[in-house]
């Protein structure tokens, strides 16, 4: 990692394309890929080229048939070299909770059956968790906070897990604490106890360096439209190979079958990954996933994530300067991610983060369960982004935030949970 003194991290010339390829970051200082990232040219070229080869030629012509089987394939094969796993070993999703969904649901469980969990999970995950106990599982909470490190993290899934854990959902990156988790480890003890492992991946795709096969999870589902900035509604689900046969699909549709007819003959496809996946899905969507993918790869995923995590320190540096700001997120350094959270003491965070994007253009948002504002620090960002929040973070201390920007904070909806 990049010295969190040093004014030039490796790779300068490459970040400062990417900021260059990034039409939002023209008009705003867009710190939210956490939330939803912002498209770079490339990636809406090839969401547009491929959306208007459809118009002009229509939806089943054999051009346009044959572009979008192109465009799944080019997807899963720049899926697979992001995550470090094989082609075959992924499906095409909605989005992470979606796959999350796919996988949790698709393992047989029995009455009092344990399910663990944290209680920093985003709905995506918590959710399903929720569902498991309304259907007879007895559920189990690995209690993080901010300040643990990786050895006390594990001590919490140790005594989570006990000895009846059959499922474990967890994010490798929390979307409130911002912690990265210490997810092999944590995989390793779930096995030796017979437990199945689903990861939640929203905070990590196109963030943090992925190789499923040295995780050893058995599941890990992971979206476009954050930290990759490809399009909404696009994702990819990783099932680990020996693992395929025995997870149940939850929806199916003609790939789920090997053979059939219409006289009562039906053979499942229970051993290919495609079962997962049911219906029809967007060739522009995937052609835009897969040009995202392909930029962040070409990027470096070391040095990105190397790079993000110098702007955290960097990010600290500013803020610490400034009267009444607490930083509230990742503690310890080996759980440091892209993510930055702080707040500003007297000062609701959601008013906060409103006031920074009415007043100062800069996009973050608010974390109601850290009473907190999250800076999302992607590739396209820079040392003059975290000057901006300062300075404006600082007048919000010294001459509070206007009165008439804070009637429309309190009017307006309050963030959704992303």
């Amino acid at each position: 990692m990049p010295n969190a003194s040093s004014d030039a991290p490796e790779n300068a010339a490459r970040w400062a394309y990417l900021r260059s390829q990034v039409p939002a970051m023209e008009r705003t200082t867009y710190l939210n890929a956490g939330f939803i990232g912002p498209m770079s040219n490339q990636v809406a070229k090839a969401f547009r080229d491929h959306f208007e080869l459809e118009v002009a030629w229509g939806p089943t012509t054999r051009i346009v048939s044959e572009d979008r089987m192109a465009n799944t394939k080019r997807l899963k094969a720049a899926g697979a070299r992001m995550m470090g796993c094989d082609v075959d070993e992924l499906a095409i999703t909605g989005n992470t909770t979606e796959g999350v969904n796919i996988a949790v649901n698709g393992v047989e469980m029995r009455p009092g059956d344990r399910v663990v969990t944290t209680n920093i999970e985003h709905g995506g995950g918590l959710m399903p968790a929720y569902r498991m106990r309304e259907h007879g599982a007895e559920l189990a909470f690995a209690r993080i906070d901010a300040e643990d490190g990786p050895g006390a993290i594990v001590e919490r899934f140790d005594e989570a897990l006990g000895d009846g854990a059959r499922l474990v959902i967890l994010s490798e990156i929390s979307f409130s604490t911002t912690q990265l988790l210490p997810v092999r480890e944590i995989v390793e003890m779930a096995h030796e106890r017979g437990a199945t492992v689903v990861v939640d991946g929203a905070q990590t795709a196109g963030h943090l360096p992925l190789d499923m096969h040295a995780l050893g999870v058995d599941a890990y589902a992971v979206p476009s439209h954050k930290w990759l900035c490809g399009p909404s509604g696009m994702g990819l689900l990783y099932v680990k190979r020996d693992r395929i046969p025995d997870l149940e699909p939850v929806k199916v549709g003609g790939r789920y079958a090997a053979a059939y007819d219409y006289e009562g003959k039906f053979e499942p496809r229970r051993d290919a990954v495609t079962k997962f996946e049911v219906s029809t899905m967007s060739s522009p969507a995937a052609a835009g996933m897969a040009a995202a993918i392909e930029q962040y790869v070409e990027s470096g995923p070391q040095a990105h994530w190397d790079y993000v995590r110098w702007l955290n320190h960097e990010a600290e540096r500013r803020l610490a300067s400034v009267r009444g700001v607490e930083m509230t997120g990742a503690r310890h350094e080996a759980t440091r991610s892209g993510l930055f959270l702080f707040r500003l003491k007297g000062t609701d965070p959601a008013h906060l983060a409103y006031y920074l994007q009415a007043e100062g253009g800069i996009v973050c948002r608010s974390v109601k369960q850290m009473d907190s504002v999250r800076l999302s620090l992607n590739a396209y960002n820079n040392t003059a982004d975290l000057d901006r929040v300062a300075e404006y973070v600082e007048r919000a201390a010294t001459v509070g935030i206007p009165e008439e920007v804070l009637a429309s904070a309190r009017a307006a909806a309050g963030p959704v949970e992303a």
